[in-house]
């Protein structure tokens, strides 16, 4: 009985505790979270995301017409609409760009990023001094901003005010002394100022921050070039387009030295390629038409000059440029008189003895003479009897009429007007050369920032 009974307690006991134990279990047990839906994408989202899939798969027209209607659909949505900007340059539309980039500033002229996007752009335009003025305006609202500040160094270095564009990007290397960005900025300053040596330290210290950095390449070959070595300008070149396959400003520079060279085939290709990939401004656009005519593509050469000069009206000597092509390779006088008083309408303070005088009174003078009629032959009187067999008696045979011919065209084809150079310095945009010697070296818009977001703040391609 006793053991029995000692049986039952330890088999009460084990209940007990396993009793306990469960309900320890339930209450050490996690409370059931309510189930709560995901909201909805708006419509304006969803167009939105569309349209970056769009951009990322290089389809920059779907891209555009995505992001045009996520800004309808929401007008608070400004990265949608700085996106279309960026889409828009994508197909080089680059003043329609511009146009969608100042609206965004107009109504938020505090962002940082849309004064960057919009100084870029009008930078690849040539409009140096409105990019500065909307720079300046931002860095009031944003003193401290890098971005911006490394921005204006850049604008203000294409203004050739040095000694200011210096002191901002030291004033971003007081604070970050690792700054690349800035560290090239002063690198091309020097570059610009004729001190090569230094701006090589510069760019090479850079290259130690930033080693895949492509566009320190593209800067090291055209230090290169100026000096003279081509070919080590070339493998620089070569170098950037390993570190980055899609480094237009790369192939912009292998199309000017190809050009320099007489190697049409090779810069028309390049040039081709650059513009292709985003980099259409005015040098490239200008370049591009050279590269064509001295391949002896007239027609091709007429209509890409043609868009170049839309695209920059300022550059006059593209029209002196046309109306030597329709005159040297097409043959097609009126398409050069037409070209050379254009010129001469929108040269202001054009020297009398320019050679566009001479040529357009020749072109006049052909036109004349073609448009002349002929002189009547003289008629014949009929003669009552032959001649006599020995010749004598007989009146003299009439005279045999002549039409003065045409003034002939020029001995000489009008020399092909000399290329520009290159794009120099890479870092995202281009710059408009003064000279046109065909090489690379001149000033550059390459040293701007990539395409930044509204929002983000950051660098961004689009």
């Amino acid at each position: 009985m006793t053991r029995m009974m000692r049986t039952m307690t330890v088999a009460a006991v084990g209940a007990l505790l396993s009793a306990c134990g469960g309900d320890a279990a339930k209450e050490a047990a996690p409370a059931p979270k309510p189930v709560t839906a995901t909201p909805a994408k708006s419509p304006a989202q969803l167009k939105f995301e569309a349209g970056r899939d769009a951009g990322k798969a290089g389809n920059w027209k779907q891209a555009a017409a995505l992001f045009e209607e996520a800004a309808a659909l929401d007008p608070t949505n400004k990265n949608a609409k700085v996106d279309l900007g960026i889409a828009l340059e994508r197909q080089g539309d680059m003043k329609a760009a511009v146009s969608v980039y100042r609206a965004v500033v107009e109504t938020d002229p505090e962002n940082p990023a849309a004064a960057t996007n919009l100084a870029r752009a009008l930078v690849a335009l040539g409009d140096e001094k409105e990019a500065s003025k909307i720079l300046a305006g931002a860095l009031k609202k944003n003193p401290e901003d890098a971005n911006l500040l490394n921005t204006y160094a850049g604008v203000l270095r294409l203004e050739k005010k040095y000694k200011v564009a210096a002191e901002k990007a030291r004033k971003v290397l007081l604070r970050d002394q690792n700054n690349a960005a800035a560290i090239k900025t002063l690198a091309l300053i020097y570059a610009d100022e004729g001190k090569l040596q230094l701006a090589e330290t510069f760019f090479r210290n850079a290259l130690k921050l930033d080693e895949k950095d492509a566009t320190i390449r593209v800067n090291l070959g055209l230090l290169a070039f100026k000096r003279g070595e081509h070919q080590a300008a070339i493998i620089e070149f070569e170098e950037a387009m390993k570190l980055d396959p899609q480094n237009a400003t790369s192939l912009a520079n292998i199309g000017a030295i190809s050009l320099r060279f007489r190697d049409y085939k090779r810069a028309s290709d390049a040039y081709r390629k650059a513009i292709s990939l985003g980099m259409l401004n005015c040098t490239t656009a200008a370049a591009l038409g050279y590269a064509l005519e001295g391949a002896q593509d007239g027609a091709e050469a007429i209509k890409q000059l043609g868009k170049a000069f839309e695209m920059c009206p300022k550059d006059t000597e593209l029209l002196f440029a046309m109306g030597n092509i329709c005159m040297a390779q097409l043959r097609d006088n009126g398409c050069a008189l037409k070209h050379f008083e254009q010129f001469t309408d929108s040269k202001k303070g054009l020297a009398k003895n320019h050679k566009v005088f001479e040529l357009i009174q020749t072109i006049k003078a052909m036109q004349a003479a073609e448009a002349a009629p002929p002189p009547p032959e003289p008629e014949s009187k009929p003669q009552d009897a032959p001649p006599p067999a020995d010749g004598g008696g007989g009146a003299p045979p009439p005279a045999t009429a002549t039409v003065e011919p045409a003034p002939p065209a020029l001995e000489a084809a009008p020399e092909a007007t000399p290329p520009p150079p290159p794009p120099a310095e890479d870092s995202g945009t281009e710059k408009k050369s003064e000279k046109k010697d065909g090489g690379p070296g001149g000033a550059s818009r390459q040293d701007l920032p990539k395409t930044a977001s509204p929002v983000e703040g950051e660098p961004k391609e689009g």
